[in-house]
């Protein structure tokens, strides 16, 4: 009934050059195919046509028919085979070598994979099965004696590392492989690092950050997925070893004064009996550390500080805490440790446990989930089942960490998790009403708290020995292999006992002590430095019972996590301290790098910058927080000129300032504190942005520019916005018109005027320099918020002006370079 019409060329379906050569067989079966997969069926439309008119029904017929075989003609192009296998893998999980390895794509297309590769005679290789030549012969007997060697050695008592640590002395790095030695001269890789370094963009070989190769980002687009993750469904990990872990040995009065020094416990009840489980071993503490006595204007860093548990408690008996920190401020907190321990009676030991213990960070609703699934509890050397053994699993349930217990905290001893790899989904969304009711018994009892057992973290020796008792790959594969279908292989009694330690953690710990935001907990686990691996290999492939697996994270994710979450990012966040003053000079010079690179045609000239009534100029380095600047014109109310740099402050201490509940303000005219600002309107901040107070009142020209900054506030303009909506719409003259030609000549007239102005036209003017109160340190637009949101610092000293002012909390964002502002609201974070 039709006739067949070929699109395309002959030979469209060839998948190189040469093809066609080959005669008969498989080739010309496929090519056959993949011409008939594209070609269409269509009907001569001459049946239409009658003495010269159209048959609108014949024609509709013959439309019809070619429509139905286009469509038809899709479907089989869609299989007949134009894509190869490995090319229909999503593209985060494709890889060059999939086009060799039928191994390498998913199981469902193995099979065209292998069919393909057999047609296009592609070579493949497997490894196990190739025939070593006489080299590789002679390299591998090598391999395999120095193997030998070094499982002698590391049975031997002999020859194994010293277990005595360095007392007072900084850790050296782990010495790496022969093979990766000369990449790590500089640097120190995560124990991750490979997983890290074919997924993720890592730090400049030349420059590492914080004497660390870290991952900054991942190699696909996952800010919007990596939000979802965190807040919605799912769960985001990070590998967090490169934060630093310190010890403090001794007596227990010397520790107490040490941490007294360090202002530990100034504005909470750490040393009330609300503190009691927290000394105890039970809990942990998190908040600032400060200079030796200097609280409160010399802040080091966010820490947290774990009490090793005894059974006894007695003055004189010798205790031990853990103190983890940022790696940007261990110079400094190391420096006041070394000095409070000699001065100590009697003295303190101080050990560096950086390349000892490092750490996962994980943060979703399927965190718990996945850590309940890739970590099982050991039982104890008598076969007792303890409270974290039956009540671990419990915990998979619980969207956010933050439902625990304050400052809650659980340790135990893992199994291998690679003797039960891949994980398997927990079942969450199907709880039942007993499991739930269970699950809020146990958080409301906490049993966890009640084990006298002594943390394992805390021991150096079982942190060896479990690192010491890591099988192989190989071995662990072998067991898996002898292991009864479908079932994990057999617990034997030297495999490893992996001691780690998980609490809740807020994603970014504010200055506001003794607080925290209870919806943006996160997960930290501690582990031995050479098992976080293990670990993570399990939690990278665990497949989340609502879908998808847990995303990888890197530098930029944590930062945009605790962005989306409305705190600050340490060191990023807070100028005035020491780690925040050397980030923010490193990212200045980037800044400036980019902007010298740039041609002068296309980069923004400072000098150029209008900021209204004559005023031309940006106000300070364009492409930096420019916190000399402001403080030039600060009046020195100190008693001490060193102390007359920018400092942070707790933003409680801020609030009384400006409130006027702290009368003294000695030592603080150059406090600054951290901010948070959503924007009221339109327009996206950006870092180095100025921020800028509601001009004073002094004249009359400034109170009106006062007011109109003040009349873009939509709180203020809510009243009368209602009452133009009325008027935006059809006037009233035009319907009580009875002529229709007077209605229509109105309407014309109505819609012909002109648009409102831009923004630019309705800004008022930029405020003078001294109404320049802080910078913005990070600024976008939110997810979260839907609107453009920044996290800046501010000077405390020139918001006391518009103390109890109804605009004390408004003030005025200016991206740099820009010469319109953006009215926002301002609170203390």
């Amino acid at each position: 009934m039709g006739t067949k019409a070929e699109v395309g060329g002959q030979n469209a379906g060839q998948k190189r050059n040469g093809n066609s050569t080959d005669a008969g067989g498989w080739r010309n079966k496929r090519q056959k195919t993949q011409r008939d997969a594209r070609t269409l069926a269509v009907q001569t439309s001459s049946k239409a046509f009658k003495n010269g008119e159209v048959d609108v029904g014949s024609f509709v017929k013959a439309r019809e028919y070619e429509i139905r075989a286009l469509e038809e003609g899709m479907a089989r192009a869609r299989k007949g085979l134009t894509q190869r296998a490995f090319q229909q893998v999503p593209k985060d999980l494709r890889r060059r070598t999939a086009s060799h390895n039928a191994k390498r794509v998913p199981k469902r297309l193995r099979r065209q994979a292998v069919r393909e590769m057999a047609e296009d005679n592609t070579p493949t290789v497997t490894s196990r099965r190739r025939k070593p030549s006489g080299h590789m012969r002679l390299r591998m007997n090598t391999v395999n004696r120095l193997r030998t060697l070094g499982r002698k050695n590391k049975q031997s008592p002999v020859h194994g590392r010293s277990l005595t640590p360095k007392k007072n002395k900084i850790a050296l790095p782990p010495v790496p492989k022969a093979k990766y030695r000369k990449r790590q001269i500089h640097k120190t890789w995560l124990p991750t690092h490979m997983f890290h370094a074919k997924r993720a963009h890592m730090t400049p070989p030349s420059q590492p950050l914080w004497r660390f190769a870290l991952p900054l980002t991942s190699t696909v687009k996952s800010y919007r997925p990596t939000h979802r993750a965190s807040k919605d469904r799912g769960a985001v990990a990070w590998d967090s070893s490169y934060m630093s872990c310190i010890s403090v040995h001794g007596n227990l009065q010397s520790i107490e004064s040490l941490l007294h020094a360090l202002s530990v416990g100034s504005s909470d009840t750490a040393w009330s009996s609300r503190g009691q489980k927290w000394r105890q071993g039970c809990r942990i503490w998190q908040g600032w550390l400060y200079e030796r006595d200097m609280y409160p204007t010399h802040p080091i860093a966010p820490a947290t500080i774990i009490w090793r548990a005894e059974s006894n408690t007695d003055v004189k008996q010798s205790r031990q805490i853990m103190i983890r920190v940022h790696p940007s401020a261990f110079d400094q907190l190391w420096n006041q440790l070394i000095l409070l321990a000699k001065i100590a009676k009697p003295q303190l030991t101080i050990e560096d446990l950086r390349f000892e213990i490092g750490s996962l960070e994980m943060v979703g609703p399927a965190s718990a989930e996945a850590l309940t699934s890739a970590l099982w509890p050991v039982k104890s050397s008598h076969g007792d089942i303890g409270p974290v053994e039956k009540n671990w699993p419990m915990l998979a349930p619980i969207q956010s960490p933050s439902t625990l217990p304050h400052n809650a905290m659980i340790t135990f001893d893992i199994s291998d998790p690679r003797l039960h790899h891949p994980p398997q989904s927990t079942p969450v969304s199907h709880a039942t009403h007993s499991s739930q009711q269970q699950l809020l018994d146990l958080l409301t009892e906490w049993p966890f708290d009640t084990t006298n057992s002594t943390a394992g973290i805390f021991d150096r020796k079982r942190r060896q020995a479990s690192c010491r008792a890591l099988s192989s790959q190989k071995n662990v594969n072998r067991r898996k292999s002898a292991a009864t279908p479908g079932t994990y292989p057999e617990p034997l009694p030297q495999d490893p006992r992996i001691p780690i330690m998980a609490y809740p953690s807020p994603i970014q710990f504010s200055p506001k002590q003794g607080t925290r935001d209870r919806a943006s907990c996160s997960w930290v686990v501690l582990l031995p430095w050479k098992t976080v691996p293990t670990v993570w290999q399990s939690l990278m492939y665990y497949p989340v019972s609502t879908g998808g697996q847990v995303r990888m994270g890197g530098l930029d994710e944590q930062r945009q996590v605790t962005f989306e979450t409305g705190v600050p990012w340490f060191p990023g966040d807070f100028p005035g301290t020491k780690a925040g003053d050397d980030w923010e000079a490193m990212e200045s010079a980037k800044r400036k790098a980019q902007w010298e690179a740039k041609p002068k045609g296309k980069r923004i000239e400072w000098d150029s910058v209008k900021l209204g009534t004559g005023r031309n100029g940006e106000i300070g380095n364009g492409w930096a927080c420019d916190w000399a600047y402001l403080s030039d014109g600060i009046e020195n109310m100190d008693d001490d000129s060193t102390t007359a740099r920018i400092h942070h402050i707790a933003p409680t201490l801020a609030q009384s300032l400006i409130g006027g509940q702290t009368a003294s303000f000695k030592h603080l005219s150059h406090a600054i504190s951290t901010v948070r600002i959503t924007l009221l309107g339109r327009g996206t901040p950006e870092p180095c942005a100025r921020v800028y107070r509601l001009p004073s009142e002094h004249g009359p020209d400034k109170v009106s520019l006062r007011d109109q900054w003040l009349a873009l506030d939509p709180i203020r303009a809510n009243s009368r916005t209602q009452k133009n909506k009325r008027q935006r719409s059809l006037p009233s003259s035009v319907l009580r018109s009875d002529s229709s030609a007077t209605m229509q000549q109105r309407l014309a007239a109505d819609l012909a005027q002109p648009p409102d102005s831009d923004d630019r036209d309705n800004c008022p003017t930029i405020p003078e320099r001294q109404d320049l109160i802080g910078f913005v340190t990070k600024g976008e637009f939110s997810l979260t918020e839907g609107r453009g949101v920044a996290i800046g610092s501010v000077l405390v000293q020139k918001l006391i002006r518009d103390a109890g002012d109804q605009g004390s909390c408004v003030c005025i964002v200016r991206n740099a370079g820009e010469t319109i502002g953006r009215l926002g609201r301002l609170q203390f974070v």
